[in-house]
């Protein structure tokens, strides 16, 4: 699940990675030894043993019917109606997000869509394969046989075990639209219903939660085996971004949080109660290698200040207030001497009624927060710099603008949080109360293009961005930004100030700056301009302000009275050469 941000995650820099096709016969490797080697455990472990008999007690046939069927669901939402099926359903193309996205009470069809829809494969995988292995130990949990087996039921009765698997998947989507409409900011993804089928598994299966944690793990790397068996890795320089910032914390906690006390309510109703040490060991380890403890402000232009030591904190709280409602601890939830009145002692709440009032008002003030944000509207505004029109949306470039997003929630107190500004790629649309930053200056700084999907249901359309630079002798930059409409030229949407070299031949200063339709330089002598002209071709020359300059690929050169040196280079990414 996406939070506040919602753009494609960032490209991690350092490592500049090449997959190769994946061959076939590796593939078939891969395969035939993961089965081999799980039927040699099915064997050993007397299929007809007793863990088949406990697995069909609780499930129809032993299958998690309702899991299955909400996995592929999400597939094909995924594919069809966001619009990623490109023909080959293992090469998915990026499917529309925006438009399947919740950004305020006013635009229904995203706070409905959201939690079902996903911002690529990546996500849509991750989200899935956690969804399998927890939804399975909680449908488990759930069971689809109820108390009194053996007694007639109707098929059509919510104690059949034919409509059980139907309930729980319906209530995997209320839990969904629950997240979407009430975590604050836009969101996208199942991941908000992925950590409250984690909440409900640990309460009442909690050891089955903690090797779900590593299962899912070995289930994201079967999968990366199979699909590249064979990659190659070479050092490179990439984008760095904020890891954290496209995680959407408040959700993942408000669904776990609803999980655990649907957990919760299960054991009171069947009048049970969990073992405490490991539910709290459960629900520690989960929070901090699930990353609950996230706690991050933006300060503005991609910069964050995380709280980690407040949010470790939390997660141990956290952990200590579910054992207390999990196991209904009658203990005072104030320790009073024993020559207190025993009419106070019997007023106060329990340990176990405090904690569930915790776990409580942490959801409802988590909900209350998603309330007030979701009422809120983008202003309605042009974007900057002629951006491109696409029905309802604009998409276009500018730098140092207020972000929108944050804005729109004015908080006494906490400018700082909520007047930000943001450099990059925008997307705007008034009809769904849209304002993204798509790709921030910085990655298309690294990566030099990146393209746009806008759309709806039914319809798509792709707006690519590129940037192209020189970098003088001295590190400053110049550099002009083109937007590539659909079946329209290109066109120039913000060009950067000049970029003055700190190399002084003869005299002369030497500046390159952005021209019509590309770079120019100009020479300045004694305060004034003796000369402007456009940069050579590759393999050229030209001569400004007797100067002359030739281009050897990506490098210019400056000659002058038999000198001859480096004056700048072309920004080229490292996906990209000349």
């Amino acid at each position: 699940m996406s939070g506040w941000l919602t753009a494609p995650v960032p490209v991690q820099a350092g490592i500049d990675t090449i997959i190769e096709a994946p061959p076939w016969p590796m593939q078939l490797l891969v395969v035939a030894v993961a089965v081999g080697s799980g039927l040699v455990c099915y064997r050993l472990a007397d299929p007809g043993g007793e863990w088949m008999r406990r697995l069909r007690s609780r499930l129809l046939l032993g299958a998690p019917w309702g899991t299955v069927l909400t996995a592929v669901f999400l597939l094909g939402m995924f594919l069809f109606v966001q619009g990623a099926y490109s023909g080959n359903p293992f090469d998915p193309r990026q499917p529309v997000t925006y438009a399947f996205t919740a950004w305020s009470y006013e635009y229904p069809l995203g706070v409905l869509a959201a939690p079902f829809s996903h911002a690529n494969l990546a996500h849509l995988r991750g989200n899935v394969i956690s969804l399998l292995v927890f939804g399975s130990i909680a449908e488990y949990g759930y069971s689809h046989f109820r108390p009194g087996r053996g007694t007639q039921i109707e098929y059509l009765s919510r104690r059949s075990p034919y409509v059980r698997p139907l309930l729980f998947a319906g209530a995997m989507g209320l839990v969904g639209v629950a997240t979407s409409a009430f975590v604050p900011g836009p969101i996208i993804g199942f991941s908000g219903v992925v950590y409250a089928l984690a909440g409900f598994a640990l309460v009442v299966r909690p050891l089955t939660a903690v090797v779900g944690l590593l299962l899912s793990d070995m289930l994201g790397t079967l999968y990366t085996a199979f699909t590249s068996p064979v990659t190659t890795h070479s050092p490179g320089i990439g984008y760095y971004g904020v890891w954290f910032a496209d995680i959407a914390v408040t959700g993942h906690l408000l669904g776990f949080l609803l999980g655990v006390l649907l957990g919760i309510a299960l054991w009171y109703r069947r009048g049970d109660r969990p073992s405490a040490p490991r539910v709290w060991f459960a629900a520690v380890l989960f929070g901090v290698i699930q990353q609950l403890w996230l706690a991050y402000l933006p300060l503005g232009n991609g910069r964050y200040a995380l709280f980690r030591g407040i949010g470790i904190a939390f997660v141990f709280l956290l952990g200590a207030a579910i054992v207390a409602t999990a196991r209904r601890s009658s203990r005072p939830s104030i320790p009073w001497p024993s020559r207190a009145p025993e009419r106070l002692r019997e007023e106060l709440p329990s340990r176990g009624q405090a904690a569930a009032g915790v776990l409580v008002m942490t959801v409802l003030t988590l909900a209350l927060a998603g309330v007030v944000v979701h009422l809120q509207t983008v202003e309605s505004t042009e974007l900057p710099n002629d951006p491109v029109e696409v029905r309802d949306y604009q998409v276009g470039y500018s730098e140092n603008v207020t972000n929108q997003l944050y804005a729109m929630v004015d908080i006494p107190g906490l400018e700082q949080v909520t007047s930000v500004d943001s450099s990059g790629v925008i997307v705007y649309s008034e009809r769904r109360n849209v304002w993204q930053l798509a790709t921030s200056k910085s990655r298309l700084a690294s990566t030099g293009y990146t393209e746009v999907t806008v759309g709806g249901v039914g319809w798509r359309e792709t707006v690519g961005v590129s940037r192209t630079g020189w970098s003088v002798v001295g590190g400053n930059r110049t550099y002009r930004v083109q937007l590539h409409p659909p079946d329209e030229p290109s066109r120039v949407a913000f060009t950067s100030g000049p970029a003055r070299a700190d190399a002084t031949i003869a005299n002369r200063t030497i500046t390159l700056q952005p021209a019509d339709t590309d770079f120019e330089v100009a020479i300045r002598q004694h305060n004034e301009t003796i000369g402007v002209g456009a940069l050579p071709e590759t393999g050229s020359n030209t001569t400004v302000g007797a100067i002359r300059f030739e281009r050897d690929g990506r490098d210019l050169y400056a000659n002058y009275d038999g000198t001859r040196v480096r004056v700048a280079q072309k920004n080229v990414p490292p996906t990209r050469r000349d």
